[in-house]
C-alpha cells in the first residue's frame, strides 16, 4: 500500500539520516583501528576498499534525496533498494575489525540503514 507523501518524505529522511550515520560509523572505526594498530591490515581493507563504496553511495543518495524533494521518487528508491542488501554488499568484510565496541555499533547502525531503507521502499510501494 503507497503511504502519504508526508510518510514517504519522513522515510527518506530516515533512511538518508541512517546511512549517513552508518558510514559516520565505519569512518569512525577506520581512524580507530589504525591509530591503536588493533588490525591494521582489516582496517586497510575497509579504508580503500568497503569505505569508498559505502562514500559512493551515500553521495548518491543525497544527491537522490534532491530529486526525491523535487518530485522524482526514482533515484532514491533505487538506491534505497541498493541499501536493502547492504549486510549482503559487506559480506566478507568483519564488522569486528575495530573492536568490540566499533563491532556493535557497526551492526547495530547497519541494522538501521537497512531497516530504513526498507521503510523508504515499503512506503513508496516498492516492497
Amino acid at each position: 500500500m503507497i503511504q502519504a507523501p508526508e510518510m514517504q518524505k519522513a522515510a527518506a529522511g530516515r533512511y538518508l539520516a541512517m546511512l549517513t550515520q552508518f558510514v559516520s560509523t565505519v569512518r569512525g572505526a577506520v581512524v580507530s583501528a589504525k591509530n591503536s594498530q588493533q588490525a591494521p591490515q582489516q582496517a586497510k581493507v575497509w579504508q580503500e576498499k568497503a569505505l569508498p563504496v559505502l562514500e559512493n553511495r551515500l553521495s548518491a543518495t543525497e544527491e537522490a534525496m534532491t530529486h526525491f524533494l523535487i518530485g522524482n521518487q526514482q533515484p532514491l528508491i533505487e538506491q534505497a533498494m541498493k541499501s536493502i542488501s547492504l549486510a549482503r554488499d559487506l559480506d566478507g568484510y568483519p564488522l569486528t575489525f575495530a573492536g568490540e565496541e566499533f563491532a556493535g555499533k557497526l551492526e547495530d547502525h547497519q541494522r538501521l540503514a537497512v531497516f530504513a531503507a526498507w521503510q523508504l521502499c515499503d512506503a513508496v510501494g516498492v516492497v
